[in-house]
């Protein structure tokens, strides 16, 4: 018998469950800086675009388009390579600078009379991500992601573990679920909710700090910050009366329906191995607990325009405000 019941739940198209406003403009995180390795490209998905990246002559990380202009081969196929600082077609040989991307030498023809080139996005590598602007009308970046502190003293942090996966949440609504308070208690049954104790706009984006009781936390937890870089990178603080910790998280779509997100965990030195790796076990443990909880809704869910929201559901309107900054 055929029916309209779902005998599995999947995500609905994202034409259902959000307008389509495009990628927000801002800094995406699509590599970790060991994944690159000099003298090779390699490929990637993203933003609706396929790219490559790569380590130029002078070490630097860099992203462009994959296809060659010329007729669409992907540069990062059969024996495309990057020599000497240029990015050879496997196709017909046309070397590209890994720099700026234009065609610089056709080993059969002059160069075309006008130029032509590949697409090389603006990067950064900090924290040891790879990051690209994006901004849907092309403009240059308008302001640089934040930095944590850890490079600062890098022998006093413990990279505990990194986490990543694909979601199929609304892109907009991720970030979004940070500033639910009500889910806070309802879906994960939180004794308290953390106190908001400033909201500061800053060249990133924003800053968050809170005031927790550690009595009413597992954790012992006395306070923590978050800074939002845009709404694609957030860098979270969380300090006890015994540790000190620092998550990296990105969102990066993939396409439409998509999105890749990754998650460092950080963990300040204790002097006792084995205290260390206990705090990030417990955190470890508890972020895959709540994430799982939130991605079984996250990922069905619709954006809501105009929410009815009520008392008790946090500055959920104050977050929207922010983030539509950031689409075009």
């Amino acid at each position: 018998m055929q029916s309209l019941i779902h005998a599995d739940l999947s995500p609905a198209p994202m034409s259902r469950r959000t307008p389509d406003q495009g990628f927000p403009k801002g800094w995406y995180r699509v590599a970790d800086s060991g994944e690159l390795e000099a003298g090779k490209l390699a490929s990637l998905s993203c933003l609706d675009e396929e790219l490559i990246a790569f380590r130029g002559a002078d070490g630097e990380a860099r992203v462009a388009d994959a296809y060659c202009p010329h007729l669409g081969a992907h540069l990062a196929s059969h024996d495309g390579a990057i020599e000497d600082g240029r990015i050879i077609c496997p196709f017909h040989k046309w070397n590209f600078d890994a720099a700026s991307g234009q065609c610089v030498h056709i080993p059969y023809s002059d160069l075309p009379p006008s130029p032509v080139g590949l697409k090389v996005y603006e990067t950064r590598e900090i924290d040891g991500m790879v990051l690209i602007w994006y901004h849907p009308e092309g403009k240059p970046a308008e302001f640089e992601p934040f930095v944590s502190d850890i490079g600062n003293d890098p022998g006093a942090w413990t990279l505990f573990t990194t986490m990543s996966g694909v979601s199929t949440a609304p892109f907009r609504d991720m970030l979004e679920n940070l500033f639910d308070t009500a889910h806070i208690e309802q879906l994960h049954r939180s004794a308290s909710v953390p106190e908001v104790t400033g909201v500061e706009r800053t060249p990133y984006g924003m800053r968050v700090n809170y005031r927790t009781d550690p009595e009413n936390t597992d954790v012992a937890m006395t306070s923590m910050e978050m800074h939002f870089t845009g709404i694609s990178l957030l860098a979270q603080r969380f300090v006890g009366e015994a540790f000190d910790t620092r998550f990296l998280h990105s969102y990066t779509p993939i396409d439409r329906e998509r999105f890749f997100k990754h998650s460092y965990l950080y963990v300040r030195e204790t002097g006792s191995e084995e205290m260390t790796q206990a705090i990030g076990k417990a955190f470890a443990e508890r972020f895959v607990f709540e994430s799982e909880q939130d991605y079984r809704v996250l990922n069905y869910k619709k954006h809501i325009e105009q929410p009815r929201l009520c008392a008790g559901d946090g500055p959920i309107n104050q977050f929207r405000k922010y983030a539509r900054e950031f689409y075009c």
